[in-house]
């Protein structure tokens, strides 16, 4: 690797003949004949996943522009509904789990989603077996399979609007609407649920402060839907709604690889604003919010972007002491300070910088399927607040076809 005199990258090459300059993933096409753990570990300690999982699908028909998974796991795979049967049958027999959870990128965008929740249902029902759906869209959420669900063990219904506003929904190509949202959180309340989950992302492309108001809004109009749906006498309780936000970090291969993050100060000054707001609302006693360490967030943002300089960072602080980062009580940002001090490296390039149009990416000798140039499009589209439909609505030319097999030739055989 060589530099440009302004750190950027001026080019890569092979340093070993047998070395190709360009490397494409490895995919796996036939999801059913592929080994899946049917008999997975189970441990003595009570541990924070203590259920079977279940992988129904890999890859994303969504066109997220924030999100890694969706771009780099593409195209979308699915696993037939008789494999999944008999997997959930074998694992459930040997593990003696009270919980299995369906596990994709998004849940609901499976095909027999329903017929699969309805065999579900019937073998758990009598084991008093709990079924667990993360990733479901809103949009897509059947009152009458959150109804059946609820019937077999009761609990909080999750979901990911990730933006307060609409403009900003379609800036990062949510696919959601307002109404989308109320309807599916009305359903909800319809059917018995009193506690909402939702995930948001503060410190996205093109943000601004309406943007970070629009989270309190709608959550303080998803609590009105509580009270002004279920009847009084029918309340267990009153609703809990409980918001948290994570903080954006650009990742290599999305639309948003180009985007600047914020500093940490400004990251916590948005997480404020949302939690006085909240604070001030009329039904703040339902309302709970949660936000994520900013300065980890800027940490995670130099690494998910760095290039091979950012190891001699790392290697400094662990040698300073810096170890299980991750975890709040064990987090030193003093020695990631020193660290970046010591070895002569800038955290502003990596993290607060506009990526000009044909620079050179650390992994661009990466080739995941999906092209440099339809994200650039993408986040030209990005900048204009367009969307961009999903996979089986229309194809946007991503690539992925090239793998030649998945959601790009559904029915094509």
């Amino acid at each position: 690797v060589t530099y440009n005199e302004d750190g950027t990258i001026k080019e890569m090459k092979p340093n070993n003949s047998h070395a190709k300059k360009t490397v494409r993933k490895s995919i796996v096409l036939d999801f059913d004949s592929f080994p899946y753990p049917d008999k997975p570990l189970v441990p003595f300690i009570k541990v924070v996943q203590d259920r079977c999982v279940l992988e129904i699908q890999r890859g994303c028909i969504r066109e997220c522009r924030f999100c890694q998974a969706g771009s780099v796991y593409k195209p979308l795979r699915e696993k037939s509904l008789e494999t999944l049967k008999k997997l959930a049958i074998d694992m459930l027999k040997a593990t003696g789990n009270e919980e299995i959870s369906l596990s994709s990128l998004s849940t609901s965008d499976y095909s027999k989603i329903k017929e699969l929740i309805d065999f579900l249902i019937e073998e758990c029902k009598s084991r008093h077996i709990n079924i667990s759906l993360p990733s479901l869209r809103i949009d897509a959420f059947s009152l009458d399979v959150m109804s059946k669900v609820q019937d077999v063990k009761k609990s909080s219904i999750t979901f990911a609007p990730e933006a307060g506003t609409q403009r900003m929904r379609n800036v990062i190509n949510k696919g959601l609407t307002e109404e989308d949202i109320i309807n599916g959180c009305t359903q909800a309340f319809s059917a018995g649920w009193n506690k909402v989950k939702l995930y948001f992302m503060l410190g996205q492309p093109t943000e601004t402060n309406d943007d970070v108001d629009g989270i309190m809004d709608l959550c303080e109009k998803i609590a009105e839907v509580y009270y002004e749906t279920v009847p009084k006498e029918q309340r267990k309780g009153k609703c809990q709604i409980t918001a948290s936000s994570s903080f954006f970090v650009p990742k290599p291969f999305t639309p948003f690889q180009w985007a600047p993050m914020c500093t940490a100060e400004e990251y916590t000054r948005r997480a404020h604003l949302v939690n006085d707001e909240f604070k001030a609302q009329l039904n703040r006693k339902s309302l709970k919010y949660n936000w994520h360490d900013a300065n980890v967030t800027v940490l995670e943002g130099i690494m998910a972007r760095g290039d091979r300089r950012i190891g001699k960072v790392i290697e400094e602080a662990y040698r300073l002491g810096c170890l299980f980062d991750s975890w709040t009580e064990s987090f030193r940002d003093d020695l990631w300070e020193k660290a970046f001090l010591n070895t002569g490296i800038e955290k502003e390039f990596y993290t607060l910088r506009t990526r000009d149009k044909n620079e050179l990416f650390p992994w661009d000798f990466i080739d995941t399927g999906v092209s440099r140039k339809f994200l650039r499009k993408e986040w030209e589209r990005a900048m204009n607040a367009e969307v961009t439909p999903n996979c089986r609505e229309h194809c946007s030319g991503c690539g992925a076809s090239k793998f030649g097999g998945g959601v790009c030739y559904e029915g094509k055989n």
